[in-house]
């Protein structure tokens, strides 16, 4: 078979006009050229590119990697800033609750002050009645005794002591206070 092989490309090249020693000489080279290169070249530079694609891989792998990890720290910032802005909302209504806390106990404070001058102001006050009304009945008493003095200077009927009491109640309620 072989021997047909080669009779059938001998007949060819002899058509062809080619020397089939010299096409033969040349295909055993280029084969045997083809090995070498194989062995030598071929292998480095598969051994190159596999170990360029294995790089491009780990590269790919890396920035999926990266990618994962940007996205998690994406949504571990994102949580982190409602936590914050939740903290911030509860610290404004604290606030907010304090201030309404000091301004009730302001104004309850300040009612009670207030209801204290009051206090002190009606006792003042009443303290000046009683006073007023001791002056009044001081006074009375002077008013008596003058009026008495005058009865017992002046003869006493029926009509003069009538109108010395009209006229000792009537200087009364004019000494009176408020009238």
């Amino acid at each position: 078979m072989l021997q047909n092989l080669l009779q059938s490309l001998k007949n060819f090249f002899d058509t062809m006009g080619g020397n089939l020693q010299v096409i033969l000489i040349l295909v055993i080279n280029f084969i045997i050229l083809f090995v070498v290169l194989k062995k030598a070249l071929f292998s480095r530079v598969m051994q190159h590119l596999d170990s360029r694609k294995k790089e491009i891989d780990d590269t790919f792998n890396k920035i999926d990697l990266d990618k994962k990890e940007i996205a998690r720290l994406s949504e571990e910032y994102q949580s982190r800033i409602v936590q914050i802005e939740k903290e911030a909302y509860q610290k404004i209504q604290s606030a907010i609750k304090e201030g309404l806390n000091a301004k009730t106990g302001i104004i309850s404070e300040a009612h009670s002050q207030a209801n204290n001058v009051l206090r002190k102001a009606k006792v003042e006050i009443d303290h000046e009645k009683k006073k007023a009304l001791t002056e009044l009945k001081n006074e009375m008493v002077t008013l008596v005794i003058a009026a008495a003095s005058r009865v017992i200077e002046e003869k006493m009927d029926e009509k003069i002591h009538a109108k010395l009491v009209e006229k000792f109640i009537n200087d009364l309620e004019s000494a009176a206070p408020g009238k």
